[in-house]
């Protein structure tokens, strides 16, 4: 979610805090603003048809980062309401494509179906893309 939905980077700054320090506060998650293009990228591939859920690992051991995390989502997008999986090992995930920002952190790399690292030089335009692109070889294929 942050890094990916969420613009944990951009607060991080705003505040001039590190990392550890942003994911010790409480409600800082739910201040972050959506990563450009993001709601729209999530909205746009829900539309084509595509189960859409959010993958997200909390901070181990803050109790409230799980809920200020849920809050985010169902604030800016609420019909995912019932497609949030918070969990420390995103290898367990049964899907086809995997978006996110940080394969080395949560078993992300280990994530059975495709990885899109989310960053530098991929954003939400390169991964519409790259799912569009699977979605009509799939197609073709006639699967």
């Amino acid at each position: 979610m942050d890094g990916v939905l969420a613009d944990f980077n951009k607060l991080r700054e705003s505040m001039g805090l590190t990392g550890d320090e942003i994911k010790k506060l409480p409600g800082t998650f739910r201040l972050m603003d959506p990563v450009p293009g993001a709601i729209d990228a999530v909205r746009s591939l829900i539309g084509m048809g595509h189960d859409v859920w959010v993958a997200t690992k909390a901070p181990t051991g803050i109790a409230f980062a799980y809920a200020d995390k849920v809050t985010w989502i169902l604030s800016h997008l609420p019909e995912l309401k019932r497609k949030i999986v918070i969990t420390h090992d995103k290898s367990l995930l049964i899907g086809d494509v995997l978006v996110d920002d940080r394969p080395d952190r949560a078993n992300a790399s280990h994530f059975s179906g495709r990885l899109i690292v989310f960053g530098g030089d991929v954003g939400w335009p390169e991964v519409l893309k790259l799912i569009r692109g699977e979605t009509k070889q799939n197609n073709r294929e006639g699967t």
